[in-house]
């Protein structure tokens, strides 16, 4: 499994090129943020965890929403690049599994790792909603993502017969819009109670029935 988001955010701060301040006062905004909320979150509040001083907080961003903007920008173009080529490298081409299996372990994987980052999805997600620049940023940036293991890995069930002829974007947008249905609901209400085993199972039987052909 891929790891997680504040992990790889640590490690796209060393390389940048900045202060070790700044470096500390994003890694606590990005902390912050995700556990708190934006507009719960105070200067002071960053400044602490920071073991900085608030007044060098807006000596180095004039205001808290342009640290959060900061914030999103490396995440959107530094991490997720990350996780997406730490999950994509770690995909081996099937030599024998049911395509049924290999979708369960796909589903499984992603929710799991929804689950382990869901406060630095949340707060993600929840700005792309209200924050037209964000949500165009996070388009472009998954239009460029390289899956091209992916789609050889869906051209070789579609040639064993397991999977259908359909295109690979049709597939994977399928497979996403179930898959999140499951998990979206822990956005907006903070249930914590969720069953990645069940629920892969689950999201797996009925999209089977889809994308098998016929």
């Amino acid at each position: 499994m891929a790891n997680n988001i504040s992990t790889l955010f640590s490690k796209s701060l060393d390389e940048m090129n900045i202060s070790d301040k700044q470096k500390a006062v994003l890694q606590a905004s990005l902390t912050l943020f995700s556990e708190k909320g934006f507009e719960n979150t105070s200067t002071g509040d960053i400044a602490s965890m920071a073991g900085v001083a608030e007044g060098t907080v807006y000596k180095q961003f004039k205001t808290k929403k342009q640290l959060l903007q900061v914030v999103i920008d490396s995440v959107i173009d530094e991490v997720i690049p990350k996780v997406a080529n730490e999950f994509i490298n770690e995909l081996t081409t099937p030599k024998g599994p049911h395509f049924q299996e290999f979708l369960q372990n796909l589903i499984q994987n992603r929710m799991q790792f929804f689950i382990n980052n869901l406060p630095q999805i949340r707060i993600l997600i929840r700005e792309s909603m209200t924050n037209m620049k964000i949500r165009q940023q996070l388009i472009e940036k998954f239009a460029s993502l390289d899956l091209n293991k992916l789609v050889t890995i869906f051209k070789y069930y579609q040639q064993q017969g397991q999977l259908v002829d359909w295109d690979f974007i049709k597939i994977l947008q399928y497979i996403l819009g179930i898959s999140g249905s499951y998990v979206a609901p822990l956005l907006f209400f903070g249930s914590t109670t969720f069953d990645v085993t069940h629920s892969s199972q689950e999201a797996t039987e009925f999209l089977i029935k889809g994308l098998q052909p016929k």
